[in-house]
């Protein structure tokens, strides 16, 4: 299974589905070096995170027609299901594969990098960031605790982060994996947002490679003025500025 892959419902939108049977086709392909000898609905649609094997085989068949995938033929399975033969990409898929691998695609949530622990600060993400976030965007901000799939952990934080719209990094801790991918964030062109427990950052600041960085203070003293300057800085970020 790709590292793109998904295994719940949760956050599987079409287009993430579609990307992600690219990303399957191709992955399976580059490793092997040959086309994928059969594949059905029914054989991707966990994989892709498609609600039912119908819609999985949908993409399939809508990709062949727009010239992304390509198959030697199809062949009838039980009942209404069809199996596809000869799997591979076009020239115009395998572009689509490269550029999504590399952040090329903006799906429809934004990501969390934070140290986990700190009790003020994990009641302060559920009960203002996250809320906040979803009022100033529409977005749903999501952390590696609201990810509950198998796999090795480093790939599927690249996955979420590579497919976020946007990264806000919580820098209260000087935390070493959040700083971490806020560099990875910043390498795939990715906006990201830093933040930082108010009084922490008027005493220390942060890393040096971030402090000329635009970061929002938050303080549980002042969520209100919390709310109106990150949803300000989001929208600068997004190009949302109404």
């Amino acid at each position: 299974m790709s590292d793109g892959a998904k295994t719940t419902k949760e956050f599987t939108s079409p287009a993430t589905q579609a990307m992600n049977l690219i990303r399957f086709i191709g992955d399976e392909v580059s490793k092997s070096g040959v086309p994928i000898r059969q594949i059905s609905g029914a054989g991707v649609q966990k994989t892709i995170g498609s609600p039912s094997e119908k819609f999985a085989a949908s993409l399939i068949e809508e990709f062949c027609e727009r010239g992304l995938i390509k198959i030697s033929h199809e062949l009838p399975t039980l009942g209404s299901q069809k199996a596809f033969l000869d799997v591979n990409l076009t020239f115009d898929g395998w572009e689509q594969y490269e550029a999504e691998k590399y952040g090329g695609f903006d799906g429809n949530h934004g990501f969390l990098a934070m140290q986990f622990g700190d009790a003020e600060l994990d009641a302060f993400v559920e009960s203002v960031l996250k809320p906040v976030v979803k009022e100033g965007t529409g977005f749903d901000l999501l952390d590696m605790r609201d990810v509950p799939r198998a796999g090795v952990i480093d790939n599927i934080m690249r996955v979420q982060i590579r497919d976020a719209r946007f990264v806000i990094v919580d820098l209260t801790h000087d935390n070493n994996g959040a700083y971490w991918e806020a560099g990875y964030a910043e390498g795939l062109g990715k906006p990201v947002i830093y933040i930082c427990e108010k009084k922490k950052f008027e005493r220390e600041g942060s890393h040096f490679d971030t402090n000329h960085c635009t970061t929002v203070p938050w303080s549980r003293d002042d969520d209100e003025g919390f709310r109106r300057e990150l949803i300000a800085t989001l929208r600068r970020s997004l190009d949302k500025v109404s």
